[in-house]
């Protein structure tokens, strides 16, 4: 089963391959819109440049939304707070909150790949599993600035606007909830489905820069639904927080772009079809 890795690898997947659509959308309503794109947060240094569609929408928005503050939390202050959040007190490792067959799981997997068991342990479960993701997908070439920081980082060179759809705070709350799951059960589908990554990235690469959302669908959401709670903490609880101000951009004189984990726009709860919901028109970019 692809459960928690779903997500993770989906937001750090690589680019590949030349098609003529991106996760990139016109949201119309009332004659004002703004542009929704779906993003990976690592690329490798041949991804670049990004399909023609995200300048497209870029150039043409004089403000951006992420996620979430993207300079807030990539401050010495919020990688300070996340790492603390995420990592146990008084030395208390996940030796002590995971079965042992399962902890021995994670200990034959950090010697395979030749990493410290004590670097990984420290952290609380759902943290621990996305350093496993990131590690890996450092371990393929995926090490370079994603999506977010490239745009983010262009916007402030132009002196755009940039804002996040939840505060650091909100984004944070979301992690602990992952480290609240039942810790044997993120751990260990998160170390099977690790040596599938690789004969799986052709096809989510290809899903996510032709825009395909029904074929991200197809590969994610069905899995990740298969534990309501994650579904719901990473997936249905953020979209709908997020629609009102959504909503609120087809009134304001200025175009935005908004930047947002290609799995937010998959699914029945995704952003795509809420705002088709709400009587958006929607019309992808093509390069």
């Amino acid at each position: 089963m692809r459960l928690l890795i779903s997500f993770f690898f989906l937001s750090l997947l690589l680019l590949s391959s030349s098609v003529l659509a991106a996760s990139v959308w016109k949201v119309s309503k009332d004659g004002q819109h703004f542009y929704l794109a779906g993003t990976v947060h690592l690329l490798s240094k041949s991804d670049y440049p990004l399909p023609v569609a995200y300048d497209t929408a870029f150039n043409a928005s004089s403000q951006l939304l992420f996620e979430t503050d993207l300079n807030a939390l990539t401050s010495p202050a919020g990688l300070s707070k996340m790492m603390q959040q995420n990592t146990y007190p008084d030395g208390k490792t996940l030796e002590q909150v995971l079965s042992p067959e399962v902890y021995q799981q994670l200990k034959n997997y950090a010697t395979e790949r030749n990493m410290p068991i004590a670097a990984i342990s420290k952290f609380k479960p759902g943290f621990a599993a996305m350093m496993l993701a990131s590690v890996e997908m450092q371990r393929l070439g995926a090490a370079e600035t994603g999506v977010d920081m490239h745009y983010m980082q262009l916007a402030l060179q132009q002196n755009k606007s940039v804002a996040g759809l939840e505060t650091m705070e909100e984004h944070l709350a979301v992690l602990e909830g992952m480290n609240q799951l039942d810790p044997d059960l993120t751990i260990r589908s998160t170390l099977e489905d690790m040596h599938k990554v690789e004969s799986q990235l052709v096809d989510m690469k290809q899903a996510w820069r032709s825009g395909d959302a029904a074929k991200l669908e197809q590969m994610f959401i069905d899995d990740l639904q298969e534990i309501p709670q994650l579904y719901e903490i990473l997936l249905v609880k953020r979209n709908h927080a997020w629609l009102p101000q959504l909503q609120e951009l087809t009134s304001d004189e200025q175009t935005t772009l908004v930047l947002v984990g290609a799995l937010h726009l998959a699914g029945n709860d995704g952003l795509l079809k809420l705002l088709q919901q709400q009587g958006y028109t929607l019309s992808q970019l093509t390069e």
